[in-house]
């Protein structure tokens, strides 16, 4: 059974994570680098590990390269005092709405003062190589 602590950090998640969506429809990459942590570190299929302003730059990219929108679908979260674990599946969508990657991720969030931020973000897709 989840306490009143994990629901309301599963919320808050949940709330930072359409914000997020926001940001990335808007082809802001700036505004979703600052939903992470100081010293978060973004881990991304076939790259390096992302650090400070390489994060907005890695969003940056994506956003030139065409992503236009994700779909993030918490499936569970564990909330340890000031950190929470998140499993989720995410799409992926272009301009035309079309997906264009499908796969799954863990996120560690951080607190940071009164806010939640990633703090450790790890993706892959769930589609086939080719």
């Amino acid at each position: 059974m989840a306490t009143k602590s994990t629901v309301d950090v599963a919320a808050i998640i949940k709330a930072n994570n359409k914000a997020l969506a926001a940001d990335l429809a808007k082809g802001d990459a700036v505004g979703i680098g600052k939903r992470y942590s100081k010293t978060a570190k973004l881990m991304p299929p076939n790259a390096d590990i992302q650090k400070g302003k390489n994060i907005a730059g890695f969003w940056q990219g994506a956003i030139n390269m065409g992503i236009k929108g994700v779909a993030l679908k918490t499936q569970e979260v564990e909330v340890h005092g000031t950190t929470a674990i998140e499993v989720g599946t995410y799409t992926l969508s272009g301009a035309d709405g079309g997906a264009l990657d499908a796969g799954k991720y863990i996120v560690v969030w951080k607190k940071d003062g009164k806010d939640w931020k990633l703090h450790r973000d790890i993706f892959n897709t769930s589609r086939p190589a080719t």
